[in-house]
């Protein structure tokens, strides 16, 4: 098990546009001391370890603030991620059907909060308040979909088009100045190595659709990258 630093935070530190799951299960949690009693709050920093593979069949978890990436890696120390969770996110679900065994844990892509709940309480609770199974459903859909998705993209694009929609989508989370990511992480999200990745990147940036900095790159010609990666808006 990885052992990472967290701290406690109150429902208070939520904040932002709650989705509907997330007010109701806020509501439960202040509301009704049966539901509240079993579950913990915790905050993460960007790039720590929120559940390794361990936690995740032992407990339920609740992203409510925060995006989060669920990572593989493989015996050669090489990381692919296969998900990525938004708020409202039910994952974890090794606490309800003890799966085999998976390589795979779940890392802060930002600032996270997330309630977790030990697996035996979990099971109860998805019984006696139907939304965390609900919840937990929507979570499976948007996972498969994104598992589809990435398949599609393997199959019939190329690095360079799909660097260039990763660039895009990236730039739009984070309003153009894409920091924090380095090339490693770049060539996680894509499945292929940093060498790679850093070589499309010098090659964007020769034809002045970035800039790069030490763990930065500044979007300078996004309508061309969209080009690049087939994203057409009507």
């Amino acid at each position: 098990m990885l052992d990472t630093p967290h701290q406690h935070a109150t429902a208070g530190d939520v904040v932002g546009r709650k989705s509907g799951l997330l007010q109701t299960l806020m509501d439960l949690q202040s509301d009704d001391p049966s539901f509240g009693k079993h579950v913990r709050m915790r905050s993460y920093s960007p790039n720590e370890v929120v559940a390794d593979a361990a936690a995740l069949k032992r407990e339920m978890f609740v992203l409510m603030q925060g995006r989060i990436h669920l990572v593989c890696p493989n015996h050669e120390g090489r990381r692919l991620v296969i998900g990525s969770l938004e708020p409202a996110a039910i994952f974890g679900e090794g606490a309800l059907n003890r799966p085999r065994e998976a390589n795979v844990f779940a890392e802060a892509d930002t600032d996270v909060v997330v309630w977790s709940i030990p697996a035996a309480e979990a099971r109860a609770m998805t019984l006696h308040y139907p939304i965390l199974g609900w919840g937990m459903l929507q979570t499976y859909g948007k996972r498969l979909l994104q598992v589809e998705n990435r398949l599609e993209d393997v199959a019939y694009k190329k690095l360079p088009e799909r660097l260039a929609a990763l660039l895009v989508d990236l730039s739009n989370y984070k309003d153009g100045m894409i920091q924090g990511i380095s090339h490693q992480i770049l060539a996680d999200r894509l499945g292929t190595y940093r060498e790679t990745v850093s070589a499309i990147l010098r090659d964007f940036k020769r034809q002045g659709f970035v800039e790069l900095g030490y763990r930065r790159i500044e979007i300078l010609d996004v309508e061309e990258l969209k080009e690049i990666a087939g994203i057409w808006e009507w």
